[in-house]
């Protein structure tokens, strides 16, 4: 998170016992209140796979102690289930211990280990031809998606910019060669589609994804999403993460949803805690 340690006040907690790090809370705080990292896609809490639910609880009492006692307000951000095999009996302790869930946030996942169903809609590119002379790349060009993909697509549709520079986005490849993977699809020499994707373990998230005004008429993104699945899937992974599809108000953009759900993706809510002391 050092990155972009400049827009945040670090608040971040570990956990130990006997000297070993047992569990970890990646957080900032504004003012007095906590935040579960806002810097990150996710957030929570982040404990050994193998700890006991006893063990879980006695290291879920001493953080929210710890956090009622020191801020007026604390929010957390959870993962998706997929994620963390803790996720369900974490949220339900947090609720019985004075916290409530305020926000529910439909996020969807194609789970790689299953049949998966995707749309005739967006397959027909293989029947019609119009997938024929496009070409899949795997490459670190993260340039040229960002100047001639992403960043004209966010400002005309959006009006947003993307979270990450060019600049933290090389770094972060850099760091993490393995995790950070770019496909883009051209068709001879024009880019059309790209989506970066982040992978932790057998996870996939789908971090940022763009068309052209012609990718989008050729549908571009469908070519990438369902040759990436094939990939994800003969290297074994478990789910592709296609992220949330609420607007900053809670509501649901139906297009969206469709798109992912067309592609075979299924929803599995992503939830919000907080607690406030007045």
């Amino acid at each position: 998170m050092d990155y972009h340690q400049d827009r945040f006040k670090d608040a971040s907690l570990m956990i130990y016992q006997d000297a070993i790090l047992v569990a970890c809370v990646p957080g900032n705080s504004v003012g007095e209140q906590f935040y579960s990292h806002l810097g990150l896609t996710y957030g929570g809490i982040f404990m050994k796979s193998d700890i006991s639910k006893e063990f879980m609880k006695r290291i879920l009492t001493e953080l929210i102690f710890y956090l009622k006692f020191n801020y007026l307000a604390v929010q957390f951000r959870w993962q998706p289930q997929i994620y963390n095999q803790h996720h369900v009996d974490t949220l339900d302790y947090f609720n019985f211990l004075d916290f409530n869930t305020f926000q529910s946030l439909n996020n969807l996942h194609v789970d790689l280990k299953a049949d998966i169903n995707i749309s005739s809609k967006k397959t027909r590119g293989y029947r019609n031809g119009k997938f024929e002379k496009m070409r899949l790349e795997v490459n670190n060009d993260f340039k040229t998606f960002f100047d001639k993909i992403l960043i004209p697509q966010l400002s005309a549709r959006h009006q947003a910019s993307p979270v990450h520079t060019i600049a933290e986005i090389e770094l972060l490849s850099s760091r993490f060669p393995d995790q950070i993977k770019q496909f883009m699809v051209f068709e001879e020499k024009e880019p059309l589609a790209g989506v970066i994707f982040f992978k932790k373990g057998q996870i996939i998230k789908s971090q940022y994804a763009a068309a052209t005004i012609e990718g989008m008429n050729k549908s571009a993104l469908d070519y990438l999403y369902i040759e990436a699945t094939k990939d994800f899937k003969d290297q074994n992974c478990y789910f592709i993460d296609y992220g949330h599809v609420n607007e900053n108000d809670g509501t649901i953009n139906r297009g969206l949803q469709r798109f992912k759900e067309e592609l075979g993706a299924i929803n599995q809510p992503v939830y919000r805690s907080q607690w406030n002391k007045v």
